[in-house]
């Protein structure tokens, strides 16, 4: 199994499931667009390697869950 990374590229950590993000201060959280693009990234791995192993159905919910996130973070673009 592969470690679960940030798009940092640093392990995840029981903090940084709860929407930790690193900062000069200490327990900021991500904002909703950060969130989303993490979702998204995360969501596509985990779609590889479920389809890898013929879970089919799940990868299947998994990219539809990563368009959605990018649906958010595109539409967030344009509000911004």
């Amino acid at each position: 199994m592969t470690k679960a990374l940030r798009p940092s590229g640093k392990d995840l950590s029981a903090k940084d499931v709860s929407g930790a993000e690193d900062s000069a201060r200490p327990g900021r959280r991500m904002s909703p667009a950060e969130t989303a693009q993490y979702v998204a990234e995360f969501s596509a791995e985990l779609s590889y390697l479920a389809r890898e192993a013929n879970l089919d159905l799940l990868a299947y919910l998994l990219d539809m869950a990563r368009l959605e996130a990018i649906r958010t973070v595109q539409s967030g673009d344009k509000e911004g």
